[in-house]
This record gives structure tokens, sequence and C-alpha cells, in this order.
């Protein structure tokens, strides 16, 4: 089995209201990082992470079940949630053990009742938050309505990093506005990527809402709001390192687009898992000591990558002595005249 150092491993709960396309999204991740060689659908019963009778009837999912994928040499665990409002105490359990949280949001109904307590339960544990604007294929899907719900009832501070190139059913990729690069996807279901420049159509959106995360990344550093003050803008180093900066300090949660169903955008959203959610070395947890005293431990780059170190050799066992007595094996409760068959005593001569 492959090792991987402590920081080269994501933890996450994948959190949103019920009906969002939580396990569908995951099937999709599976899928595209190569963990699984099928795409799962919740609608056929084949979706990876539910697989009790009742969760697969009712196409809900009722308790936690993890999953993994390796993307860009770092192992992700992710843990799928119920949205359903008499399980969420499953998901409250999963952010305890992750150090993100991925907040799912439907494109059409944008944040709902349980959306907005699990952000709460998010933000009660202190976790990073990547959020994902999902099922941007449907009919009535909106990104600019979905984010000002999402704003409104979470955090003003959830800025897109992406903006989706089509709406509703035109939806076929996305812009990275942090590279400034479109994104497109097949459309036969496999979602292989290709990437190219921004159209010439979507290059003045693609600037306006890029114009407004730099803007965003540098109001929450002193250092980097000099710069922009002084140049009017951000180096591209300056930009990624300052996005992933704030959003480990939940200063910003990125926001991103995808189709589960269709497999659009899973590919860059993956990306972003790993560039701007924290690892377990990123994220110091409190351990008590046994006096009951609490103190904040953080793991060292190596703490789930060290082997136990082989034990010492042993001298050699002294051969038995001549004069040492045999011993047999207790024979177990009496069952009858065969006990003895099975355990024979020894004979003498």
């Amino acid at each position: 089995m492959k090792v991987y150092d402590a920081g080269a491993i994501r933890n996450v709960a994948v959190v949103g209201h019920s009906g969002c396309g939580k396990t569908q999204l995951i099937s999709a991740a599976l899928f595209a990082a190569g963990a699984v060689n099928r795409l799962g659908r919740v609608d056929d019963g084949t979706s990876v992470t539910d697989v009790e009778d009742e969760a697969i009837a009712r196409k809900h999912s009722l308790s936690s079940s993890l999953a993994h994928a390796e993307w860009l040499g770092t192992k992700i665990n992710i843990i799928d949630t119920p949205g359903i409002g008499s399980f969420l105490s499953e998901a409250r359990s999963a952010m305890r053990v992750v150090e993100a949280a991925v907040v799912v949001a439907d494109s059409v109904a944008g944040a709902e009742v349980q959306t907005e307590a699990l952000w709460k339960a998010a933000e009660s544990s202190g976790l990073p938050c990547l959020v994902v604007a999902n099922r941007v294929d449907r009919e009535r899907a909106s990104l600019s309505r979905t984010l000002d719900s999402l704003q409104h009832a979470c955090a003003r501070a959830i800025i897109p990093i992406q903006i989706p190139i089509g709406e509703e059913s035109a939806f076929k990729g996305v812009i990275d506005l942090v590279r400034m690069r479109a994104i497109t996807f097949a459309t036969d279901g496999r979602g292989i990527p290709t990437e190219a420049d921004i159209p010439s159509e979507l290059m003045q959106a693609a600037e306006e809402a890029r114009a407004a995360l730099v803007e965003m990344v540098a109001e929450t550093n002193d250092d980097l709001m000099e710069v922009f003050f002084e140049t009017g803008s951000l180096t591209q180093e300056q930009l990624e390192q300052g996005l992933r900066d704030a959003t480990l300090g939940r200063r910003l949660f990125p926001l991103v687009c995808t189709s589960g169903l269709r497999t659009i955008g899973v590919q860059p959203l993956l990306d972003a898992l790993v560039r701007y959610l924290p690892s377990p070395v990123d994220r110091p947890f409190v351990a008590t000591a046994p006096d009951g005293s609490q103190t904040s431990v953080t793991p060292s780059s190596t703490w789930f990558a060290c082997a136990r170190s082989p034990s010492p050799p042993t001298a050699a066992a002294p051969p038995p002595s001549r004069t040492s007595r045999r011993i047999w094996p207790t024979p177990p409760r009496s069952r009858g005249p065969r006990s003895s068959k099975w355990w024979p005593r020894p004979t003498t001569t």
C-alpha cells in the first residue's frame, strides 16, 4: 500500500442540503480520478458511496460513507454525508474528523435550510470551506442567483474562482479565473477536459470576475493590499498564495461550478481541493493531556508516513532440558465418549 506524507493528504467532508447532488458528484470525482472504472449514477443505484438497500431505493444517503482517490500526487479522503434533516448528526460527526468541508449547493435552489445549518456547524468547528455550485446544467440554473443566496445565508466572503461557460443545458465548461484559461468538457459523459484560450465573447465577463477576485484576495492581507494599491493588481504567485492563505484562515471561501451527472467541472474541483484546502499539517488540533489540560498539536510532515522501527534482535532461546516436563494442551469440556478420541493422553513405555 502506498504511503503518503501528511502534507500530501486531504481529509474532507462533503455536506449540503438533501438532493443537491453530493453523492453523484463524489461518484463523478472518483471516476475522473481513476479510482473507479465506471461512472456510478444515483438514479441507476450504482453510485459508489450509497451501498445500503434503503439508501439506493430512496436515492438519498442515510449515513456517512468513506471513499478515497489520488489526484496530483495527493490522497483525498472523502466522507459522503446525508443532507436529510433527521440525519444531520452524521454530517456533524464527519466534520469533527476532517480538516475541511466541501459545501455543495444546488444551482437552482441556492442555499437551503440544511445548507445554512451545516455552514454554521463548519463555522463552529473552524473548518475552511470550498463551495460548489452543483447541477449548473439544470433548467433555471443560475450562478449569479445561487451566489447571492449563498452570500446572504452563509458568508459574504464566498467568491467565485470560476465562471461557467453556458448555463442550463448549454453548460459545457468553466473559465478558471486564477489562471485565466477556458476548460471545456466532452459531452459523452466521460468528462475529458480540453483547455484553451478564453472565448472573446466571455473575455469581458472573465476580466471583471477576476478583478473582483484579486481585490477580495488583496483585502485579506495587509502586504497584498499595499501591493494592490501600488500596482492595481497582484502577481500570479501572490494571487495563488494569497487565495490559499485566505482559504485556510476562513477569510475567503472559493466557489467552483460543476455538474456531477455530466462530469463537467470535476477535474478543476479536484485541483481546488488539493491547492486551496488544508492538509493535516496545516491545521493543528486540540489534544488533552493525562492531567486534563489541553494543548494545540501540529502533526509533522511525516506524521502518517513513519514506519514502525524493527524490533531489536533477541537472543536465541536455550534448548529444552531433557528433564523438562512436556506440556500437553488442556482438553476441552467433556462432550461424551468421543472426547478422549480427539484428545489422546500420552502413553508411557
